[in-house]
């Protein structure tokens, strides 16, 4: 059966537009300029879609919607607005619409589809078994881990956000997973089957950024030696992540608004043809972009634009609830990525001194230190020497409290903390290949400090030693091809 949809706009020369246009494309259409007789339409018979415009006489939109709500809460909601703001579409969103469309709006290539989206994710099983889609969101909610309140909290906002297109803005600190929310949102999205691209503003300068985003033609600078497609197009349909969105440069900002406002842009070196595209944004950030606005070091409109629904990603410690699951989880994935290693446990001590950790890197944190310990451990229940260096300070600083022995004895004598230092070098060298990047990641560390600590200890030559052992052992085992 055809959906039915009602439209109600207070201009008649409109609603025998839409008339005409939703029965050609198969849709059973009634229409109203008059917001009460709306209403009376409602409670006579139902409706798959309500599509109404925001500004009219007597009633306005957002009432209508509010009021539409209550009479039939499965009827979808699409507001139409000649004078979109920011607060109009949130306070539209928050009442339950599920996306808004600008006047003067385009019928084929923006409100079909719209529509189509829309009406389109109730198929024929949905109807026989009312609790799919929420067997499908409780699915797609496995990727995040943790259940605690506020991660509940946001993954209820997230899911109920993912049903619109509008732009959505993660604020955060780095490390509070907000690459992994932004696939959470695209996931449970009518995009889900369509490409989601991601792209880090910040490691590419602006000259790149633009090319990368938005394509390039042959010979438009140096080294482009053929037509290429931009991120941008290659989301087409589908969800594009601008992760460090505030670290683009002013002269990119307006660049990035147009595409936002208009959905189209030029590719570099060809500024008479634009492309156009159908991409649902959402911006990450870690920046307090009210202060970039402030400071001038942010486009006001641009944030405005990105800012429709705001969604701000909770820190570690708010979410410390979650670290038994968090431990779980890392220590999993741990033992999956480093095979032949044992798979580690934490005691319930220790699991008292992770709680009351501050975690400043979060997540991230969190899974550096469990796959240190998955590594450096010599036995499947960690110690403290098995963690980076900051949580080993951390723990001294609670002292005996905790019931956590820092320095544990090695046979019949107690290491130095030196010594301890020597053998975690020298242990994390030796297991990360003597790659001083990889080493300090694993101690928790910076590359800088692990170079001045092995200088300290005078362990250069005998890491040289080591390693030269290890190239020994690797050759011996590796057999050479005959001559013949």
């Amino acid at each position: 059966m055809s959906a039915k949809i009602l439209v109600v706009d207070d201009e008649a020369h409109i609603c025998s537009m839409l008339d005409r246009i939703l029965q050609r494309e198969g849709y059973q259409v009634q229409t109203s300029t008059d917001p009460e007789d709306g209403l009376n339409l409602l409670k006579q018979q139902s409706y798959d879609l309500l599509v109404t415009d925001l500004n009219m006489p007597g009633m306005t939109g957002l009432d209508l919607l509010g009021r539409a709500r209550k009479i039939q809460p499965g009827c979808e909601v699409v507001m139409m607005t000649g004078y979109a703001t920011v607060d109009t579409a949130r306070e539209a969103l928050k009442r339950g619409a599920i996306d808004y469309i600008e006047k003067p709006m385009d019928i084929e290539d923006e409100f079909l589809p719209l529509l189509a989206r829309i009406l389109g994710s109730d198929s024929e099983e949905d109807e026989q078994d009312g609790d799919l889609e929420e067997s499908r969101t409780q699915d797609v909610w496995g990727d995040f881990v943790g259940r605690g309140e506020a991660t509940l909290s946001l993954l209820k906002k997230v899911t109920k956000v993912a049903r619109s297109d509008v732009p959505v803005l993660l604020q955060g600190q780095s490390g509070t997973g907000k690459e992994v929310v932004s696939g959470l949102l695209h996931k449970l999205s009518r995009r889900s089957e369509r490409p989601f691209i991601k792209v880090n503003c910040a490691a590419l300068p602006e000259t790149l950024l633009e090319s990368e985003l938005f394509g390039h033609t042959k010979g438009s600078f140096t080294g482009a030696i053929s037509d290429r497609d931009g991120l941008f197009k290659a989301a087409d349909g589908g969800t594009l992540l601008l992760d460090e969105i505030g670290e683009i440069s002013r002269t990119f900002q307006p660049k990035l608004l147009r595409v936002l406002q208009d959905g189209e842009f030029h590719r570099v070196g060809d500024a008479q043809r634009s492309v156009k595209v159908d991409v649902r944004i959402v911006a990450a950030t870690n920046r307090n972009l009210v202060e970039a606005v402030r400071s001038g070091d942010f486009r006001e409109d641009l944030y405005y634009r990105l800012n429709v629904v705001p969604l701000e990603i909770p820190t570690l410690r708010n979410r410390i609830d979650d670290l038994p699951d968090l431990l779980e989880h890392f220590i999993a994935q741990a033992a999956r990525k480093h095979t032949g290693y044992k798979k580690i446990h934490f005691s319930d001590d220790m699991i008292r001194v992770l709680t009351s950790y501050p975690w400043p890197g979060n997540i991230r944190e969190l899974a550096n230190a469990v796959e240190s310990a998955t590594v450096l451990a010599e036995n499947e229940e960690i110690r403290m020497i098995d963690l980076p260096v900051a949580i080993q300070d951390f723990a001294r600083s609670l002292g005996e409290e905790v019931g956590v022995q820092v320095e544990p004895s090695m046979g019949n004598e107690a290491e130095t903390l030196e010594e301890i230092e020597m053998r975690c070098i020298i242990q994390s060298m030796a297991k990360t290949k003597f790659n001083k990047t990889r080493a300090a990641d694993l101690l928790g560390v910076t590359r800088r400090t692990l170079s001045y600590r092995i200088n300290k200890y005078d362990l250069e030559d005998q890491l040289t030693r080591l390693r030269e052992a290890h190239g020994e052992r690797d050759g011996a085992n590796t057999s050479v091809p005959s001559a013949s």
